[in-house]
């Protein structure tokens, strides 16, 4: 193994460390770290080689043994680690849709099963394991902002929310589980197109703002809409959980769109991060972009028509 080799190892567990304790010590911020903490991995694998980013994955898991309790491990390897593994392994040889949806597919997969056996090791039902969980960590949260200064009203306000969250959560955390974990895979990816760029990495990657979801899947869109109709709970809540699945693919394809004008009318980095902000916080806008992603299926707005990623 090359100096080169062990110095991009060396540095690849450091930041994994530093952004995954990030994303467990700060607040809001924090998330950041955690989304990104599979990028060193994956870009010292596309540099170094596979072994790179395997020793990388070791390395960090055995540092947050060591630092923090159990299920925060088990959270990294499924979350993080999986995303680490399967982006260098899929992404080669593929459309770069493809693959995020191939890697964040196998990597559901495993939180599926972990969940289903971690409940079943239990003695309580998936949903009853999911309700324990975010109960106790909304609990956790609301005692983490008390510490930091929040109080009075600002901190019922902030209970309120985590417990409307948590009624939304429970009927819908497997949309929301497949939804957190596609993005987690997408952002991976589009951080790891600028580096590969800068550094001349060997490995394609598509245009994101050419992306579109199959035609067909609208209808599947329409399909659950009226499924939401039916007066069975359980219908109820797998067409809930679909809806929110198909309507992120959308609110995909409509963020690909703005992106396809920001590029054509050279809109500034600065105005698009102003977007960005806003979007996160105002969901009209969040069901602006949702719904140009639906009507760019007819409007073609980025003609001429390309293919896919």
């Amino acid at each position: 193994m090359t100096r080169a080799t062990l110095m991009d190892i060396l540095k690849g567990s450091v930041a994994t460390v530093a952004l995954f304790l990030a994303y467990l010590s700060l607040p809001l911020i924090g998330v950041i770290g955690g989304v990104l903490a599979p990028l060193p991995a994956i870009v010292s694998t596309f540099r170094s080689g596979r072994a790179a980013g395997i020793i990388i994955i070791v390395l960090s898991a055995a540092v947050f043994a060591a630092l923090v309790e159990p299920p925060f491990v088990v959270f990294y390897l499924l979350q993080s680690a999986s995303i680490s593994l399967l982006v260098p392994l899929l992404l080669p040889g593929r459309r770069t849709s493809q693959a995020v949806v191939l890697s964040a597919a196998v990597s559901i997969s495993l939180i599926a099963a972990a969940g289903l056996a971690i409940a079943g090791f239990g003695g309580i039902s998936p949903d009853a394991a999911v309700s324990k969980w975010i109960t106790e960590s909304s609990i956790q949260t609301s005692a983490l902002y008390a510490r930091i200064g929040f109080s009075g009203e600002d901190l019922k306000a902030l209970q309120q929310g985590l417990q409307q969250f948590i009624a939304v959560f429970s009927q819908a955390y497997p949309a929301l589980i497949v939804i957190t974990q596609t993005t987690a895979v997408m952002l991976n990816v589009l951080a790891f197109s600028g580096i590969a760029r800068r550094r001349q990495l060997p490995v394609a990657i598509g245009d994101f703002c050419q992306f579109r979801n199959p035609e067909q899947l609208i209808w599947l869109l329409i399909l659950a809409g009226f499924a939401m109709l039916v007066p069975n709970q359980v219908v109820e809540r797998a067409a809930l959980n679909l809806l929110l699945v198909l309507l992120f693919a959308y609110l995909i394809q409509g963020l690909a769109v703005m992106l396809h004008f920001f590029d054509r009318m050279a809109i500034p980095a600065v105005g698009r991060y102003f977007f960005y902000f806003f979007l996160v916080l105002q969901p009209y806008l969040l069901v602006g972009v949702v719904v140009l992603g639906i009507f760019d299926l007819w409007g073609n707005f980025r003609s001429p028509r390309k293919q896919n990623l």
